[in-house]
């Protein structure tokens, strides 16, 4: 079965590299808060679609340069918009805008201490429909790759 088959037949909108403590999502107008939560469904539906993207990426960084690494290639990609940045708590967030449609899509980026270095986390979230066709996941494979290469 092929990945897309798989994920026409189990939508997905909620996608994260940590699926057991998912990166909180701020509020839709940009405040603090813990968003919309991911369900042990979605969880499970995130598992099997992307097993690759999960444990994140781990960088030999002290957790403050992660964090301004990431934040500096969050700023530089497309459509994204910065929303807050909390470096006491390792977090930065994001709004994304489609290119087509103009969807926002909502997105966290946590930095963690981790065995030599920092972990980077990713969760990007759809506000709209039930199902992705995989944006999320290319979204969130995309900027890992950008990150680890910078």
């Amino acid at each position: 079965m092929t990945l897309l088959s798989r994920l026409l037949q189990s939508p997905l909108n909620d996608v994260s590299t940590d699926v057991e403590a998912p990166p909180p999502l701020d509020g839709r107008d940009g405040t603090a808060g813990t968003g919309p939560l991911m369900t042990e469904a979605r969880r499970d539906k995130s598992r099997r679609a992307y097993p690759e993207l999960l444990g994140g990426l781990r960088l030999p960084l002290a957790p403050a340069e992660a964090l301004a690494l990431a934040e500096q290639r969050a700023r530089a990609q497309p459509g994204w918009s910065i929303g807050r940045l909390a470096p006491p708590q390792g977090l930065l967030t994001a709004v994304a805008v489609t290119r087509l449609l103009r969807f926002r899509d909502d997105i966290t980026i946590r930095v963690r201490p981790a065995d030599s270095g920092s972990r980077v986390d990713v969760r990007s979230r759809s506000r709209v429909g039930r199902d992705d066709l995989g944006a999320n996941a290319a979204r969130i494979r995309r900027f890992l790759r950008e990150l680890q290469q910078a």
